[in-house]
């Protein structure tokens, strides 16, 4: 049966008497990533909060259909007394899944977040990073339509922070993601569009830039160049600086590497 739709009809918040948000208006699509970026203040982390249901506006409405929402917070409750390990198990169970599916699916997630070590520690002990991933997996355990992001990267190290880009591509041909973020970088390699708030208004909705790689190469004649049609290519003696789209730089790495050119450096520019 087609979902209904997930709309914010004349939203506003007020908190203590301050305006935080006025007047937004959104529909959200099926199996999307939607980035929402602002300054500090400018009320993203709150229309996060009304889309989740954890307040509520103070005009305005919001309908959700019968999607099923799941909201991860930029701070992890502090002194839980559960270990890592029992507090998923317990918030998992909530779901009415059986024991068996639960713990194939815990163990699955712990170690695509190499969480194996910490699986008995008390979360209390836990650093930062490490709640942050435990607060994920406690969401995507849920089995969510819509999965709402405050700030994910926030003490994640790179290797974990590339494992959740890999683990969000999948899941948003499923389901909605919707984050807030400081980071270019996750923008352009998950949102299909942007929304930005200034000062508590919905000012633009656009597309994201897409993610680049900056390739630099040595080569013996520019002649290995000539029939790659590319648009961006810069040389500095015998090495060329190539810029190119990254879900085409796979193809053109191995281009290169059959033109006798020499990969000397690769990485991601925005």
């Amino acid at each position: 049966m087609e979902k209904q739709r997930f709309e914010v009809l004349n939203v506003s918040k007020e908190i203590g008497g301050e305006k935080i948000l006025a007047n937004i208006n959104l529909t959200i699509e099926k199996n999307t990533a939607i980035a929402i970026s602002g300054h500090n203040g400018s009320g993203k982390s709150t229309l996060l909060k009304i889309l989740a249901g954890i307040y509520e506006p103070t005009t305005g409405e919001v309908r959700r259909g019968d999607w099923k929402v799941a909201y991860v917070t930029e701070h992890f409750p502090e002194n839980l007394r559960f270990k890592l390990k029992e507090y998923l198990y317990l918030t998992a169970s909530f779901q009415g899944s059986s024991k068996q599916h639960i713990k194939t699916e815990l163990q699955k997630y712990i170690e695509i977040f190499n969480l194996q070590s910490f699986a008995d520690t008390p979360l209390k002990k836990c650093s930062k990073g490490t709640k942050q991933k435990v607060g994920l997996i406690q969401a995507l355990m849920m089995k969510p339509d819509i999965l709402l992001l405050d700030e994910p990267l926030t003490g994640l190290d790179s290797s974990t922070q590339q494992e959740l880009f890999r683990l969000l591509e999948e899941l948003k041909k499923q389901i909605t993601i919707i984050f807030t973020t400081h980071e270019d970088k996750m923008i352009a390699r998950l949102a299909d569009c942007i929304l930005k708030i200034e000062s508590g208004h919905l000012l633009q909705n656009s597309k994201p830039r897409k993610l680049q790689k900056l390739i630099k190469v040595n080569f013996i004649d520019q002649a290995s160049f000539e029939n790659l049609n590319l648009d961006d290519i810069t040389y500095e003696g015998n090495s060329a600086f190539i810029t190119v789209e990254a879900a085409k730089s796979d193809d053109l790495l191995l281009q290169l590497l059959t033109n006798n050119c020499s990969i000397v450096e690769v990485k991601e520019r925005i």
